[in-house]
């Protein structure tokens, strides 16, 4: 009855989940709202029926389709099949979050002979500094939850997350590309390695080549273009590559009641294929590099029993590839300091200031005060620094030990994630800085924000 009701152009209510107090999915063309089962197959969803609901972490998923499909009239109910589809995003709800630590770190403190071991209690790092809390949050729309400045900001109170802002706009929440972007086409790791602006070569898939060695002019170009109308930018969908702000509403959602909760399993592929899970769930055992493979004993595809714990949910309907992977630069910089990211004048970017954060021109690596807020970087403190097995001294994050070195002069452009191979390092609240030039362990992330 219900998919007679959807083809015959006769909707009763709309499915709402009322846990979102108002921030349910926004839907613009060419947009398809879906249900991802356990095994990976996806059927467009009926909206007059249940197909997201995140007080039970099944958070909702749509996708776009490639330009010519086998099949041009889906409809509700219908198989969509694997080969007609482009890219694949998740909805993050607007909502506020209750504030915990305000982030006003200014270094990072100094402990030696410390393991980066789980197998010793007393002198583990993890044991130690891996306090971290269920993130406390409410969801809400526009009028429920307003924009709200920093100035605004206190400890225990709620606060609405920045990232539902882009310029003039209020969002009721963004759409965020499931799996590190992909380039169309690449049947090698090497193949996916393109640095030039061709958003006609995204795609967001599982088990695809994570396009990487692409500055961070041409991935931000590339994104923005990304669905183009007339050789215009798509108000539509108001596609972009992400920013720090946005990775930290989507590392927030995860570690709160209606996501994970926890660490997600770090994506160990050797070839940088997306949508993978490390067999190793307790990332603290990782005592630096971990086996970078694609030997089905030491990793497995997203849609598996392992594969579902490389999610934001710890279930097929999150975000992957957040931890692992590839390293991905964020459209996220320090004032005045370009450095080789392909932009050459500040000017240049003054058509896009609303698709960047920027920060403090005085940052340095363990200046966390600079951090904006909501961001993950600064609210994950206090901060640690120990000599690793390497012999090497490196900042940790009191949230699961994840490295975090802010960024700096020479490296002025966040990067998020952490690597395939960065063992207990990488993670959703991994950050550290890089230069923005190309280079072939990066890649980068989609976000749309239709109104």
């Amino acid at each position: 009855i219900d998919e007679l009701y959807e083809r015959s152009g006769i909707h009763k209510e709309k499915w709402i989940d009322k846990t979102l107090n108002g921030a349910d999915p926004v839907l613009k063309d060419p947009l398809i709202p879906v249900e991802i089962k356990p095994n990976g197959d996806v059927y467009y969803a009926n909206l007059n029926s249940e197909w997201y609901n995140y007080s039970e972490k099944r958070w909702a998923n749509a996708v776009i389709l490639v330009d010519n499909p086998s099949n041009t009239n889906y409809q509700a109910g219908d198989h969509i099949l694997e080969d007609d589809i482009e890219s694949y995003f998740v909805w993050i709800p607007r909502y506020q979050y209750r504030i915990w630590d305000l982030g006003e770190y200014d270094d990072a403190i100094n402990i030696t002979d410390m393991k980066n071991s789980a197998e010793d209690d007393n002198t583990s790092f993890y044991k130690m500094f891996g306090g971290d809390e269920i993130i406390d949050i409410k969801f809400g729309n526009v009028e429920n939850t307003p924009k709200m400045n920093e100035s605004e900001a206190k400890l225990n109170e709620y606060y609405t997350h920045p990232a539902f802002t882009l310029g003039n706009k209020d969002l009721n929440g963004i759409w965020v590309g499931k799996f590190e972007t992909g380039y169309k086409g690449a049947t090698s790791t090497i193949d996916a390695q393109v640095n030039r602006e061709e958003p006609n070569s995204i795609i967001i898939k599982p088990d695809v080549y994570s396009w990487r060695n692409i500055n961070v002019k041409n991935a931000f170009m590339t994104s923005y273009n990304y669905k183009n109308t007339s050789n215009n930018h798509n108000t539509e969908l108001d596609s972009h590559m992400m920013k720090n702000t946005e990775w930290g509403a989507a590392a927030y959602l995860s570690h709160s009641q209606y996501g994970i909760g926890t660490e997600v399993n770090i994506n160990n592929t050797s070839d940088y294929k997306t949508g993978y899970s490390s067999y190793n769930a307790d990332q603290s055992s990782y005592t630096g590099t971990i086996a970078e493979s694609t030997d089905k004993t030491q990793t497995q595809l997203w849609n598996k029993t392992v594969g579902y714990l490389a999610s934001t949910t710890g279930n097929i309907s999150g975000i992957y590839d957040m931890s692992g992977g590839a390293l991905e630069y964020l459209a996220a910089f320090m004032e005045d300091n370009l450095k080789n990211s392909g932009f050459t004048d500040d000017t240049e970017l003054t058509t896009y200031k609303d698709y960047l954060n920027i920060y403090k021109k005085d940052s340095t690596y363990t200046l966390y005060k600079n951090r904006i807020l909501g961001d993950a970087t600064g609210e994950m403190g206090p901060f640690y620094k120990y000599y690793d097995k390497n012999v090497e001294n490196l900042s940790h994050t009191s949230w699961h030990s994840d490295y975090a070195n802010f960024v700096y002069s020479d490296r002025p452009w966040f990067a998020r994630g952490g690597s395939r191979g960065d063992g207990i390092l990488a993670g959703v609240f991994y950050y550290s800085g890089r230069g923005g030039e190309a280079l072939q362990f990066i890649s980068f992330r989609l976000v749309l924000s239709p109104t």
